[in-house]
């Protein structure tokens, strides 16, 4: 394998643990919860269409690990049930969720740069890492999808690179980065918390959506 994919893939994975706390753009054009509309009243002689609308949640998905809020004009039930499957398979310690929301190629190669570990072995590794913020043992109870930008916002040139190198088939349609706090369940004391809160900012995914299936890339 060559080696610049070696070193770059390397770097992309070491710098991004399961998850990342950077934002996925500085730039003003992702759509996003902050400031808009949802969070306020219009006025009684203001007539806005839903299209026109700001980022905002809409529905919650149901029948999912772990219930979801999207605004399913900027997030499809499909994109979002990956991101309740891939912090599922953390809170509930579950490999076939796992193996659900991540791309297998990519998955195989984290797992080998970890040191050749299984999943389930992954699966605790990250949740130890998302305990040493919550101070506790958790459970996941509700995911918020907060804001979603895609190739015209973000640069999404290091994960395509890492799975076109990891497999060379690969057949991307759609690429967003998305940021999400997920509520927890202190199960040792009680009481329900916010993660984005513990860590001081939000949760950043990349969706990809290869052989028309969305994952979470890692």
């Amino acid at each position: 394998m060559k080696k610049f994919f070696a070193v770059t893939s390397v770097a992309v994975l070491a710098a991004s643990l399961a998850f990342s706390f950077s934002s996925c753009s500085d730039k003003s054009g992702s759509s996003s919860t902050e400031g808009n509309l949802a969070g306020g009243e219009l006025g009684s002689d203001v007539n806005v269409s839903q299209e026109d609308l700001p980022y905002g949640a809409t529905p919650d998905i149901d029948g999912v690990p772990i219930m979801t809020e999207i605004d399913d004009r900027f997030l499809s039930t499909e994109e979002g049930t990956a991101v309740s499957e891939y912090f599922g398979s953390f809170s509930k310690k579950d490999e076939s969720l796992l193996e659900s929301a991540t791309y297998p190629a990519v998955l195989d190669f984290r797992l080998k740069t970890e040191g050749n570990i299984s999943e389930q072995d992954f699966i605790e590794k990250q949740y130890e890492n998302i305990k040493s913020y919550t101070g506790v043992n958790f459970e996941f109870t509700y995911i918020m999808v907060n804001s979603v930008s895609g190739s015209g916002e973000t640069d999404f040139s290091s994960y395509d690179n890492l799975v076109r190198d990891l497999d060379a088939d690969a057949n991307i349609t759609d690429r967003k980065c998305i940021t999400v706090d997920c509520m927890y369940q202190d199960l040792d004391n009680g009481g329900n918390y916010s993660l984005s809160n513990r860590i001081g900012n939000d949760v950043t995914l990349y969706i990809y959506t290869i052989n028309g299936k969305p994952y979470v890339l890692t």
